[in-house]
C-alpha cells in the first residue's frame, strides 16, 4: 500500500515538474479592434464560404477585441475545368481553381486589397458520391489554406498612414 502511494507520489510530482514548455504562444490577434470580416460569393459552393469567415475570424480576432470599422471583405469564384481523359475512359481529372479577392478597409478608406489564388484536382469517376466527396474535400483543403494566407498577409501589414478604427 505504501508504495503504492510512493509511486503516484513521484509521478506527480514527475509530471508536474516537467520542464517542457512550448517556445510559441497561441496569439489570435494582432489588433487590439475586432475586425467585420464579410464574404461574398456567386454561387452556393458548399460551405466554402462559411468555412472561411470561421477561419478568418478565429485568427483575425480575439474575445478582447474592441468593436470597430476595420473590414475585411472577401469575394471568393471557383472554376472547375477538365484536365483530361484517362486511357481506361473510367476516369476524369478535374482542376478546382478558387480566387479570393479581398479588401481591407477601416474608418478613412483602403489599406489593402489584393488576388490570392490557389488550385486543387481530384478524380471524376462514374461514382455520383464519391466525386462529390472529391469536390468538397479538395475545396474545403483549398478554402482553409487561402484563409491562413490571407490572415497573415493581414496581421503583417504594414501602412505607411495610420489605421483609424
Amino acid at each position: 500500500m505504501k508504495i503504492k502511494i510512493l509511486i503516484t507520489i513521484f509521478i506527480i510530482c514527475f509530471v508536474n515538474s516537467c520542464a517542457y514548455k512550448p517556445l510559441y504562444k497561441k496569439t489570435n490577434t494582432f489588433y487590439p479592434h475586432n475586425i467585420k470580416i464579410i464574404i461574398k460569393s456567386k454561387g452556393k459552393y458548399e460551405n466554402n464560404a462559411s468555412i472561411m469567415k470561421l477561419l478568418l475570424d478565429e485568427k483575425l480576432n480575439s474575445k478582447n477585441s474592441k468593436d470597430s470599422n476595420l473590414k475585411l471583405i472577401v469575394s471568393i469564384n471557383r472554376n472547375v475545368s477538365s484536365m483530361g481523359i484517362n486511357k481506361d475512359l473510367s476516369s476524369d481529372a478535374l482542376m478546382l481553381v478558387i480566387e479570393a479577392n479581398y479588401i481591407f478597409l477601416d474608418k478613412t478608406g483602403k489599406l489593402s486589397s489584393g488576388k490570392l489564388r490557389n488550385t486543387g484536382n481530384f478524380n471524376y469517376t462514374t461514382n455520383n458520391y464519391a466525386n462529390i466527396v472529391s469536390m468538397e474535400d479538395t475545396s474545403k483543403k483549398i478554402i482553409k489554406s487561402l484563409s491562413s494566407d490571407l490572415a497573415d498577409l493581414i496581421l503583417s501589414l504594414s501602412v505607411k498612414r495610420k489605421i483609424t478604427p
